[in-house]
């Protein structure tokens, strides 16, 4: 009599298993539990973010981004002026990029970067320096509110809810202002 009480208690729990979704512990939101978005905030470096999901499961995260950088380059002489003359062009660079994370014991901790250059190999103009010179990334500044990253559930291939959006710029920079500011005079 104890045995057969065994095997309909196994052949029980088997059955609710099955009906219940496979809602185990390791399978938070099966189980209809929200992720706790712990931290999701700009990064310390330019076009980063840092995520912090927690109570995921084994649900992925998708981190999206995107930014529009206007790059204002110029030709600049051996001694690192650049003349009035020079030749010079600003133009947009677009990036958008996501990020599919799985989680590791059911958490996602992390810093996601939008892979974007902003250095002297980012300009493609302007064309046709003067012998001895060579052209420079002088200044770079995003539009608006950019970088924008968004965190939802699920791959980013087919996402989820949307947990979360943050605005992290305008972001901008100065890499080469050239000697006694000749180059960002440029740029007015």
């Amino acid at each position: 009599m104890f045995l057969e009480r065994t095997k309909w208690a196994a052949v029980a729990t088997a059955v609710a298993l099955a009906i219940g979704g496979l809602a185990l512990p390791g399978n938070a939101l099966a189980q209809g539990s929200t992720p706790n978005v712990a931290d999701f905030s700009c990064g310390t470096t330019p076009f980063s973010v840092n995520v912090d999901v927690r109570g995921l499961g084994t649900t992925d995260v998708c981190v999206t981004s995107t930014a529009t950088v206007n790059l204002s380059c110029a030709c600049v002489n051996k001694s690192g002026s650049c003349p009035q003359a020079a030749n010079k062009a600003t133009f947009a660079q677009t990036v958008k990029s996501e990020a599919t994370i799985e989680p590791k014991n059911g958490r996602v901790h992390t810093t996601v970067n939008l892979p974007i250059s902003v250095n002297d190999q980012s300009c493609s103009a302007p064309e046709g320096c003067g012998s001895g010179q060579t052209v420079k990334l002088v200044e770079f500044a995003t539009e608006d509110s950019q970088p924008t990253f968004t965190l939802a559930t699920g791959s980013c291939e087919s996402p989820g809810p949307t947990l979360s959006s943050i605005n992290c710029g305008p972001t901008s920079g100065q890499p080469f202002p050239g000697k006694g500011g000749s180059c960002l005079a440029l740029f007015p």
